[in-house]
């Protein structure tokens, strides 16, 4: 067995694998940065984050945006019935703080704490950030800008993602297949946006519906909902110290419940032709590592590759890739069953209807 595992495979299994192979690459091509603004920005933006038991990732956030924004900039807090000090932090900081009123029937908490920031906003740009994020220096301009060439959509990157502990780096083919979705993502009913970062004009954003929109209200996945509701839809790959995240700090059960939330919704909006991609190339790093070594040093660097793209997982996660891809289709599957069949999932203490 191990002799044949030394071998250099032939065949159908051979093309097969090679398929695979090259699927993982076609998924990547043409995913595009999001590009450095070449103009200085004029429009003012109000910045909505929403937040429930936010204020260790407020005690970053805040002072990083502060030294980003400008001064007709605004910054808007909602407090999404925490149980923290994310509001007493966010006053402390002088920022505009609203608490969520009692989240009504039919709303899921984030879209809910999203619609009222965005009412309360004042500019004629709304920025969506996520208290995990933090911005580079040019990252609100860089998004406008590109806002700029396309006003009639929202406009979105994809955080590079920088992990902490050991066990965060379990999420790295889960932010590798985040990154092909945006491939071929042109379809009306499968447009991409990435929720951590996003930007609309407020005028166009609130003739929509927005956030209220019936079919975003109560989405899991609100991104992907709102992306399919407004005009058009527009996504970014951001790079290391231009846009970053922490995602899951907590350890391993955040990271499962976090992903079991995003990936089976995810899948079901993903362009066919990128889910079929990721399905294939999944399969060749399943299947690949088991039967040849050569076909295992291969996949072992274009997984190098492509995970360097979005975010620090280093060689270290890229030689352990046989367990990161039995990892990501454990989550799938439990991400099914949860949606499917259970018909709800678990995220921050909230019981969220997934059908």
């Amino acid at each position: 067995m191990f002799d044949d595992w030394l071998q250099i495979p032939d065949g159908v299994g051979a093309l097969l694998y090679l398929v695979g192979w090259g699927a993982g690459w076609l998924a990547c091509r043409g995913v595009e940065r999001l590009d450095a603004a070449a103009v200085v920005r004029t429009s003012a933006v109000s910045v909505v984050v929403p937040c429930r038991n936010e204020a260790v990732n407020l005690r970053e956030l805040l002072p990083n945006l502060q030294a980003v924004l400008k001064d007709d900039d605004e910054i808007i807090v909602v407090d999404d019935n925490s149980s923290d000090t994310t509001a007493t932090y966010a006053a402390s900081c002088g920022v505009i703080v609203l608490t969520s009123a009692a989240l009504p029937t039919g709303w899921a908490g984030k879209p809910y704490a999203c619609w009222q920031g965005a009412q309360r906003a004042t500019k004629d740009v709304v920025v969506f950030l996520d208290a995990d994020v933090r911005l580079g220096p040019g990252a609100i301009d860089d998004l406008v800008s590109l806002l700029d060439s396309h006003p009639d959509a929202v406009v979105s990157a994809m955080p590079w993602h920088r992990t902490g502990a050991v066990v965060e780096r379990i999420s790295m083919l889960f932010n590798t297949v985040s990154m092909m979705v945006a491939r071929f993502a042109t379809d009306e009913r499968r447009r991409i946006a990435y929720g951590p970062f996003l930007a609309v004009r407020r005028e166009q954003y609130l003739r929509v519906g927005g956030h209220a929109h019936a079919e975003v209200r109560g989405a899991v996945v609100e991104d992907l909902a709102l992306a399919r509701v407004m005009p058009s839809a527009v996504a970014r790959l951001a790079g290391p110290r231009q846009v970053e995240y922490r995602m899951y700090p907590l350890g391993l059960r955040q990271i499962v419940d976090g992903w079991t939330k995003n990936t089976a919704i995810g899948a079901m909006q993903t362009p066919r032709l990128s889910a079929l991609l990721i399905v294939v190339w999944v399969a060749s790093l399943c299947g690949g590592a088991l039967t040849s070594v050569w076909w295992y040093l291969i996949s072992l660097v274009q997984v190098r590759v492509l995970t360097k793209r979005v975010g620090n997982f280093g060689w270290g996660s890229a030689v352990l890739y046989p367990l990161h891809a039995a990892v990501f289709v454990a989550v799938a599957l439990r991400s099914v069953v949860r949606s499917a069949l259970v018909g709800h999932v678990v995220w921050r203490g909230r019981t969220i209807a997934t059908r």
